[in-house]
């Protein structure tokens, strides 16, 4: 998916592939190394971002540019696969609907998400921050502040009538 998409929205496919390589690759770290290595690099998270399910995001950006040294673009896309963040630049952008709709997930919705990964990445990632919000919301979870702004600046750019992605994405 990340391949076809990075192709599709002209992103690097290199960087995207990088990316989707290592997005997880804290993931089975223990809780208290990913600590330790974000905390080696003096980055501050916020509550919801030292939950166990988000902070794999934070600790594998650091341990991509650090044992990798991966360009800022891939930590970027590393860094932001869990939450997203307004103004989300286009590879993660890529990564984060990637992963929301690996092969594997059989949410409600998701086949409605990847097709319109394909039409319009805007309309995709809204779908997918609200169908990921109303999870969180029924599971009584808290939700990272970063994931609402993204949503309202998708949001916000759909409102204004922002030109059409493709050539939006290509200066």
């Amino acid at each position: 998916m990340v391949e076809r998409l990075a192709v599709h929205w002209g992103a690097d496919v290199s960087l995207a592939r990088r990316a989707a390589w290592l997005h997880d690759i804290t993931k089975e770290m223990p809780y208290e190394e990913q600590l330790q290595l974000i905390d080696e690099h003096g980055i501050i998270l916020t509550g919801t971002q030292r939950s166990k399910k988000i902070i794999h995001a934070f600790s594998g950006s650091v341990l991509a540019w650090r044992k990798f040294d991966e360009p800022e673009e891939v930590c970027g896309a590393i860094r932001w696969h869990t939450t997203a963040r307004r103004g989300m630049t286009l590879l993660e952008k890529i990564i984060w609907l990637a992963d929301l709709t690996e092969e594997g997930r059989d949410f409600s919705g998701v086949s409605k998400i990847r097709d319109l990964a394909f039409k319009s990445l805007t309309d995709a990632l809204i779908m997918g921050f609200d169908t990921t919000l109303s999870v969180l919301i029924s599971r009584g979870s808290e939700i990272d502040a970063n994931m609402i702004e993204a949503r309202n600046f998708e949001i916000a750019g759909k409102l204004k009538g922002t030109e059409d992605e493709k050539n939006r994405f290509k200066q």
